[in-house]
């Protein structure tokens, strides 16, 4: 074969293997890629209640690549119509997450300051890496990272309408809220199927929910959730009102999720202790329920933020801590007459998730009497 000829096939041969590659690339465009996203997206809810460690699972889930996170969209509709019930408010929240869900920011607006114009009316924006990076910010700078305090500053002037477009570029969408208190009132959105909706439900030993609501006061919040009892002049005695209610609240969403078809193999409950004391474990446990790899990266990073004591006073949250002490505080920090009577109004709740009660205060501050079941577990719906 001629040197003329060889070089011919070698043109046609090239010819050909470009056009493949465009073919192939053009197949690839951005609404191509956004339309593959949309077909198999995970919506995935965090649900939990006040002083769970919802933030610190929350900001799990924040850390992973493939998750567009939004912390607490709840927060502004309480805000905005904290004149009604908890249980009239779970109508709106309910409509916020379905729209939040399939990226459509429109309705959320009217919950914000000034319609929701920009990123920075949500609170917490800063709280979502998928917000603080583009497109939803155009100022961020990929050599720092996902920096909450950063991101406070530089992204504040950036369209509501970016953190729309930036969501459908995730195949997750993950949502945390502590202000679902009836299972049922969302149970509707398993319906739809644009929706492929996972429920993870965190729940935490009582006394320890109670004693961290003493140290931080969630005044509004509590006028909403007694709306009809009202609010006492004695902290105790408010903090004992809302766990009575709030927990509860727990027992009945794990019961119905355990009696409703539509949350088979779609919800699934943890405890926070556990998370704390076997974070890698339940992690990946987590994730295989949401179709989330776990990558080495990930590991590594669970394993820094639940072993080492950081304290930044710069930042709102701080999730750096060593979990194993922050579960055991209430043993030596409440009173036992605080707990004696946290124990008798979350009695059920103590049963239904395995927390021992203590019967005296010498047993409390015992660390070698167990308050928490180590074997539990419970079906997943």
């Amino acid at each position: 074969m001629s040197l003329r000829l060889q070089f011919i096939y070698l043109l046609l041969f090239m010819s050909f293997f470009l056009l493949y590659v465009f073919h192939f690339l053009s197949s690839k465009s951005p609404s191509c890629y956004t339309s593959t996203i949309k077909a198999r997206r995970v919506h995935v809810l965090l649900l939990s209640s006040w002083r769970s460690g919802s933030s610190f699972l929350g900001q799990i889930f924040n850390h992973h690549k493939d998750v567009f996170y939004i912390y607490e969209p709840g927060h502004a509709v309480w805000m905005k119509l904290q004149g009604e019930s908890s249980e009239l408010l779970h109508y709106p929240l309910r409509d916020v997450l379905h729209s939040l869900f399939t990226c459509d920011v429109t309705p959320f607006r009217h919950y914000l300051p000034k319609e929701g114009k920009y990123i920075h009316d949500m609170r917490f924006f800063a709280e979502s890496q998928a917000l603080c990076i583009p497109p939803a910010c155009s100022s961020y700078i990929p050599s720092e990272g996902y920096d909450r305090r950063k991101c406070l500053h530089r992204c504040v002037n950036n369209s509501m309408d970016r953190a729309a477009e930036a969501c459908q570029m995730y195949s997750h969408v993950v949502i945390k809220t502590v202000r679902i208190l009836d299972l049922s009132t969302i149970l509707p959105l398993l319906e739809d199927p644009n929706l492929n909706l996972r429920i993870i439900h965190l729940v935490r030993d009582p006394r320890a929910v109670a004693l961290s609501r003493k140290g931080f006061p969630l005044i509004t919040d509590d006028r909403i959730l007694l709306k009809n009892e009202g609010i006492s002049k004695d902290k105790n005695d408010t903090v004992s009102k809302v766990m009575a209610k709030t927990c509860k609240a727990q027992i009945d969403i794990t019961r119905l999720a355990r009696r409703s078809k539509s949350l088979n193999g779609r919800y699934m409950v943890i405890r926070h202790e556990d998370l704390a004391k076997y974070p890698v474990k339940s992690v990946r446990k987590m994730f295989d329920f949401a179709e989330l790899e776990l990558t080495e990266h990930m590991k590594q990073w669970i394993y820094n933020i639940t072993h080492v004591e950081v304290r930044e006073k710069s930042d709102f949250l701080t999730f750096s801590r060593v979990s194993l002490k922050v579960i055991e505080k209430w043993r030596t920090a409440a009173h036992f007459n605080f707990v004696h009577q946290i124990q008798l109004m979350c009695k059920g709740a103590m049963r239904e998730f395995g927390y021992f009660p203590v019967r005296s205060r010498k047993d409390q501050q015992n660390m070698a009497v167990e308050v928490i079941m180590t074997n539990w577990s419970q079906t997943e719906g």
